[in-house]
């Protein structure tokens, strides 16, 4: 646990105390707005280099992500660290190259580290790992900034703060 990454998501206004309803359609009294922290540069550098110390920068060869929580993330470790870096769409396009994958498309051999801003349930990491699975890389772990729900993944989930470390 970093205690100045704590106290700089705080200070971005990442918690939200009021009733919302989560993606997966549950209801919850609080929110972690990470991508708040995304629009201070000083922040997002502050939590890539935090996750960049947990992923394996001996066998990793790419990071992936989706989504505007994950993707500027992803980018950040990706410009610190060198890693290659994979696009996953949430819906493949219906025009044009009709891609799933943007960015470096992984192939056999490749490690994968996969990269999103909170965990609830687990679906968008899920959806990452499929499109990723179909390259025929290896799916290393996924890290997350904030773990707030539970549930379980093929590979290991690594986060950098509970949820009731930020309440």
């Amino acid at each position: 646990m970093s205690l100045e990454l704590i106290k700089a998501l705080k200070d971005s206004g990442v918690v939200v105390r009021k009733k919302v309803i989560l993606s997966q359609g549950d209801v919850s009294d609080h929110y972690f707005d990470i991508k708040k922290a995304y629009g201070r540069s000083e922040v997002l550098e502050l939590t890539a280099r935090e996750m960049l110390k947990h992923i394996d920068g001996e066998r990793t060869t790419c990071i992936a992500s989706s989504g505007y929580g994950g993707i500027p993330l992803a980018t950040a470790i990706s410009q610190l660290s060198g890693l290659k870096l994979t696009l996953v769409r949430g819906d493949p396009r219906e025009y044009g190259l009709e891609k799933s994958i943007e960015g470096y498309v992984p192939t056999f051999g490749d490690k994968v580290s996969i990269v999103d801003d909170v965990f609830t349930t687990g679906g968008n990491l899920r959806n990452i790992m499929e499109t990723i699975g179909s390259t025929g890389a290896d799916i290393l772990d996924c890290h997350v900034v904030v773990k707030r729900g539970k549930g379980g993944l093929r590979v290991p989930l690594i986060y950098l703060l509970a949820a009731e470390e930020l309440l």
